[in-house]
């Protein structure tokens, strides 16, 4: 008995117990798949995080490249619709200037016919001749003129000439009028002066020569109109009629339409003056100081006409019309010509600034300039220091906007030059872009476009970071900028303060000179960990930005603290919610493993009372499963055991040699033959052999029942594992699957991010093409209307101008002959005045018939110059209708304009609408795919919750197998632990097999509680 109790309690006392065991295994079954999980979700996410940043400076770079494009494609579109309406206001201008040559040279033409004609008549009358006679033979009637001197200043009067000379066929001045050149100065004493070439052209016949200068008149330059004198067919003499030098200046000084600095000027074959200029006080007729060589007197002079940009004889450029002219068989060119510089900017109605400067402010330009070919600036939207300077020899000379001006003389082509540093605008960073107006493949204008810096600028803060902003200005960790090939900024940084600068943009004290710079401006695109111009280490990514030989570099970066905060986030998360995890594990596992071992611990302490010989130890009841049902077998064990106790102690001695004699009977059952049987007999050892035979009964009962338990538990066993097997390859399933779901997650969110980009853009743009389409339609309307209204004054005009130039005309030949008629009565009443005088007293009654004739053809003359001033006025009338119909053709041209305009605005809608095309397109196929996303991501989920619910009923059916191996292994002990047989080494293995069962159905457990 003593030994007995011994051997139980050196098994009591070795090994860790089993609640502490159960305790264990239930942590490490938790915590190891916990870890595995936590570590790659954390991983996944962590990788996750960080990619999310590498795609959102990507993005934001991508867009603000795209918002620059925009940006410099505008400008350009700015520049190429500010060029189109130059050259349209050029065309306007140049048809108003050829509509001014037109009427100049009719006006000048018309001037010398009429001349010539006066000249013919005076010359051909028979008063002419008789005066002629007259004054050639008495010297006296020369000298003072007679009464001839009257008539001759009257007629000079009427027709704005200047002074009369007759000359007698010798070359000597026999009468004159001019208060310089005297009578009976002889012409042939002065070779080569004009008075000798007018007298030599007319004697032959009436003609005009051209100016020149005169030595009989101290050097003035002089015209005259000259006709022979005859008596019949014999030429008498010639009479030589002065033009005034202001003779057509009435005409060529009128400079309507031409603006302030405009004028119309003559030319003749020595490219000298034939007309006054209003930029000089002084005659400037034939004047060798001011010879006019210019491409405009160089075609007209070749019998052309056209229309050009030229510089003209002061140095300017000018918009040039020529046409020459026939003044009286001699070929003259005539010039009309406006400054570039005004007519270029005309102030509109309602409008305190000219159209380019309004144009400027209205786009937001600092400043728009016109430069002519030799690169003098002759207008300024601003006016600056660089105002009416040349800009390629001046003091800019070695700007950035002379280099623009100088390349673009160069190409003959658009220009866009880079930042820098520019003094007449304050020194302010500034950017130009120009482009020339070719006429003949030659420059004749450059337009440009100064580029405002702060609207690059705002499209780096506003356009490329987008919702960072707040994040950037916060914590001042991320920033966005552009770099040129010079390695200097061309926008201001966020973190003027790190770099301890005012301004970034073109400073000089910060070069950035890094890996990221420099990759994009050869042309690579990347993102990587690198440093920033401070020399901090940043999450960097570039890109070249390149448009009309501009490029730059466009760089986004982000510090790396600011990138691994998320992810810090994440782990400390992580870390808390692990935490959380294993306290919860620790607790219920205690919780769990107490649970089990209380019914243990009461049958334990029982049993261990037993041992001590305390037969009425009973193990309290406190579970109502197997463990229960094992204690009160225990307690009723333990009650047959005392009875037996108390009943065979009284008949201890009586048995002892009936004792003997069972146990030679029994002997072989040391051996394991459990089919002995001892006799029974009628004396006391008869009941213990009857006992013994009951109890080799219960025995064979027990060990067959322990047979059939271990085989249960073998298969119990076999179930757990391959139901264990079965959930560990669900739950890597499900571990896949989870992942993938994450995957299909993040790339729906960024389908969605840029579905709704893209239909914001593609909302802006039909909004767009909405308006340019109702800008479109009107404009046809405006233009059909507008070209219906022309086509028909046109019309009306033309037949009206048609209709009064014929009346015109008709009345100009009766007033030519009414003209004739009053002339020759005036010659033919001096005449008659002439005989009447000769006849002395016999003639006075014709002398008054005579005087009355002479009166009426003054009357007559009165009324024929009246008509002549009403066909003047007529002329004008005629010629403002000509200028009515040129202004009706310059309605044709706006006509044809605004058609041009409306087809443009079309092709802008046609582009419009192609962009919505493209966007939608994008939306719809984005659309697609968060469509195929979402339904990959069900089924992936679908699949999850078919494997979570097979992974839960696998753990129910494992807990049961558990209990089941439980009982089992209870009532396998209970039937043992009743006696004492030689199978320890069997009992031994069943015990280290219920040991492992237990294990795996601790395992079964934990993976039930975690999929719970």
């Amino acid at each position: 008995m003593a030994k007995t109790k011994k051997k139980k309690t050196a098994r009591k006392s070795s090994g860790i117990g089993i609640r502490t065991k159960l305790f264990l295994w239930l942590l490490l079954i938790a915590i190891v798949p916990m870890f595995i999980i936590g570590a790659t979700g954390y991983t996944i996410s962590s990788r996750s995080l960080e990619q999310q940043s590498l795609d959102n400076l990507e993005t934001s770079l991508g867009i603000q490249k795209k918002a620059l494009e925009d940006y410099f494609d505008e400008r350009l579109k700015n520049l190429e619709s500010l060029s189109d309406d130059v050259q349209i206001l050029q065309q306007k201008v140049m048809s108003k200037l050829k509509a001014i040559k037109s009427l100049k040279k009719q006006q000048v033409e018309n001037f010398f016919k009429t001349r010539i004609q006066d000249t013919r008549i005076f010359a051909e009358s028979l008063q002419e001749q008789q005066a002629f006679s007259r004054l050639s033979s008495s010297a006296t009637a020369a000298a003072s003129g007679g009464k001839y001197g009257p008539v001759f200043a009257t007629w000079l009067e009427e027709r704005n000439l200047g002074s009369i000379m007759l000359v007698d066929l010798i070359g000597r001045v026999i009468y004159s009028n001019d208060l310089t050149i005297k009578t009976g100065t002889s012409l042939l004493d002065s070779a080569g002066t004009p008075e000798l070439k007018a007298f030599n052209n007319g004697i032959d016949k009436v003609s005009f020569t051209d100016f020149g200068q005169s030595e009989l008149r101290d050097e003035e330059a002089v015209a005259y109109f000259s006709a022979p004198v005859k008596n019949g067919n014999d030429t008498i003499g010639v009479v030589l009629i002065l033009m005034k030098n202001d003779g057509l200046d009435h005409i060529m000084r009128d400079q309507i339409g031409l603006g302030k600095h405009g004028e119309n000027y003559l030319i003749g074959q020595d490219m000298l003056f034939r007309s006054n200029s209003p930029y000089f006080d002084d005659s400037i007729l034939a004047n060798p100081a001011f010879q006019v060589d210019t491409e405009s007197v160089a075609s007209a002079m070749q019998s052309k006409t056209g229309e050009h940009v030229i510089v003209n004889y002061r140095g300017a450029y000018v918009l040039s019309s020529y046409i020459p002219v026939d003044a009286a068989g001699i070929t003259w060119a005539l010039v009309v010509e406006a400054e570039q510089a005004e007519v270029m900017a005309p102030v509109r109605k309602g409008m305190d600034v000219d159209y380019l400067a309004a144009y400027a402010e209205t786009y937001g330009y600092p400043d728009l300039y016109l430069f002519d070919p030799d690169g003098y600036a002759f207008y300024s939207a601003k006016r600056q220091a660089d105002y009416k300077t040349n800009i390629l020899t001046g003091l800019y000379s070695g700007s950035i906007l002379a280099d623009t001006v100088s390349r673009v003389l160069q190409t003959k082509d658009l220009v866009v030059s880079d930042y820098q540093h520019y003094e007449p605008a304050n020194n302010k960073p500034s950017a130009f872009l120009a482009k020339p107006l070719l006429q003949d493949d030659k420059v004749w204008m450059i337009v440009v476009l100064r580029i405002p810096i702060d609207q690059i600028g705002a499209i780096m803060d506003i356009h490329g970071l987008g919702d960072r902003e707040e994040m950037l200005h916060e914590h001042g960790s991320a920033d966005t900028y552009l770099v040129g090939k010079d390695k200097l900024w061309r926008s201001e940084s966020f973190q003027k303060k790190l770099y301890h600068v005012k301004s970034t943009i073109l400073n000089a004290k910060i070069v950035a000179d890094t890996v990221p710079v420099n990759a994009a401006l050869e042309g690579k695109t990347g993102t990587e960990l690198t440093l920033n111009p401070a020399g901090l280490t940043v999450l960097s990514s570039w890109m070249p930005f390149t448009f009309q030989g501009l490029q730059w570099a466009l760089v986004s970066e982000i510090s790396q603290d600011e990138v691994a905060k998320p992810v810090t986030r994440l782990f400390n998360i992580s870390a808390l919610i692990a935490l959380a995890a294993v306290a919860a594990v620790f607790v219920i596992s205690y919780l769990v493993s107490g649970g089990i071992m209380r019914q243990v611990g009461t049958i334990m302490h029982a049993m261990s009372r037993v041992e001590v010989g305390d037969f009425d130890a009973q193990a309290q009841v406190i579970s109502k499963d197997e463990l229960g049902a094992m204690a009160t077998s225990f307690n009723k064990m333990i009650t047959t055991t005392r009875e037996l106790v108390d009943s065979r102690q009284q008949e201890n001695d009586q048995l002892q040699e009936s004792i003997i004699g069972l146990l030679v009977e029994i002997a072989d059952i040391s051996d394991g033959d459990l089919t002995v049987r001892a006799t029974v007999h009628e004396d006391a050892t008869g009941t213990v052999a009857d006992s013994l035979n009951l109890m080799l009964e219960e025995l064979g009962q027990a060990i067959s029942k322990i047979k059939t338990s271990s085989e249960q538990v073998g298969d119990t066993a076999d179930q757990v594992s391959s139901s264990t097997k079965h959930l560990a390859e669900r739950n890597d399933a499900q571990s896949e699957l989870i992942t993938t779901a994450v995957d299909e997650i993040n790339r729906m969110t960024a389908a969605i991010e840029q579905a709704a980009t893209q239909a914001d853009e593609s909302a802006t743009t039909s909004e767009q093409s909405r308006e340019a389409a109702i800008e479109g339609t009107k404009a046809v309307e405006d233009t059909s209307r507008s070209m219906e209204t022309i086509r028909s004054n046109v019309q009306d005009t033309a037949r009206a101008i048609k209709r009064l130039g014929e009346s015109s005309q008709e009345i100009s030949d009766f007033a030519k002959t009414i003209n004739d008629i009053s002339d020759r009565t005036s010659i033919l009443a001096l005449n008659a005045s002439i005989q009447a005088s000769a006849a002395g007293e016999e003639g006075r009654g014709f002398a008054v018939v005579a005087e009355e004739i002479q009166r009426l053809a003054e009357r007559a003359a009165g009324s024929t110059r009246q008509i002549e001033t009403l066909i003047k006025n007529i002329l004008s009338e005629i010629t403002e209708a000509g200028a009515s119909m040129d202004a009706s053709i310059h309605e044709v041209v706006e006509g044809t304009a605004l058609s041009e305009n409306a087809l443009a605005k079309l092709q802008d809608i046609n582009e419009r609408s192609a962009q919505v095309a493209e966007l939608i397109g994008a939306v719809s196929l984005t659309t697609g795919e968060q469509a195929k996303t979402s339904v990959n991501l069900a089924k992936t989920m679908s699949d999850v919750g078919v494997i979570s619910a097979n992974t839960a009923e696998e753990t129910r059916a494992t807990s049961s197998f558990m209990h089941d191996m439980a009982a089992v292994a209870d009532e396998m002990l209970q039937s043992v632990s009743s006696f004492k047989l030689p199978v320890q080494e069997e009992m031994a293995e069943l015990v280290e097999e219920f040991e492992e069962f237990e294990d795996v159905s601790l395992e079964a457990f934990i993976d039930y509680d975690e999929a719970a």
